[in-house]
């Protein structure tokens, strides 16, 4: 499908004139997208997933016109047609504007902690990419995320045992279990076990892909 891409392209230009608008110097941040769009997975009902990071030396001044920028950036995605996100996972929220020590330590803290806040969280922003500024920063922090993941078994347990939570709605005939209005969701009862499943194999084998395809690609030629 065309649709992530579109999303992509619309995404990098709203950044690119926003940041002229605000005198934001992108080479000094990137810009992340997180979830489905990180994964390039969007569908038609999707809403606004994103972050930023920032370097370590930035100071409180570029921190502040940073949010600022990214709050304009995610309503003009909502004019376009991309919703606000609702949980507040975007670029224009302080939890979600940080610097990559911040970042890290966040991961970090997931990590350890696996708490299932903590492994609802890694389910979302573990699925990150770069779509505009130094993604060098981004980078840098995925490198550190997947080996860090890779060399906690306990926490890939805990991730393991979450996604198994996650079940096809299967009555005991068989058949598909539909819900009290006649619907399926096909993300959570769905298209959700493979993407879970593609993200822990590639964590517990220190892949970098974020995409679902590319990881189960990636990771069968390890396990091939």
């Amino acid at each position: 499908t065309l649709f992530p891409y579109t999303t992509l392209f619309r995404s990098q230009r709203l950044l690119e004139l926003l940041a002229v608008r605000h005198g934001v110097d992108l080479s000094r941040l990137c810009w992340i997208a997180l979830g489905s769009e990180g994964r390039a997975e969007q569908t038609v009902a999707t809403d606004q997933d994103n972050a930023l990071i920032l370097p370590d030396d930035a100071p409180p001044a570029q921190r502040e016109e940073a949010r600022a920028f990214g709050r304009a950036v995610n309503l003009a995605l909502d004019e376009c047609g991309y919703p606000l996100c609702r949980g507040g996972i975007m670029a224009g929220e302080p939890g979600c504007c940080l610097t990559l020590r911040q970042w890290r330590e966040r991961f970090a803290h997931w990590i350890e902690h696996g708490a299932p806040e903590d492994l609802l969280n890694a389910s979302i922003y573990f699925d990150f990419r770069p779509l505009a500024g130094d993604a060098r920063l981004a980078q840098a922090l995925r490198a550190e995320v997947v080996d860090s993941a890779r060399r906690t078994p306990r926490f890939l347990k805990q991730m393991a045992l979450n996604a198994v939570g996650h079940g096809a709605p299967l009555n005991w005939l068989g058949g598909i279990d539909i819900d009290g209005e006649g619907a399926v969701d096909l993300k959570l009862q769905g298209t959700a076990l493979f993407v879970d499943v593609a993200r822990l194999y590639a964590l517990a084998h220190g892949v970098q892909a974020t995409g679902t395809r590319e990881r189960l690609d990636a990771v069968g030629g390890l396990l091939g």
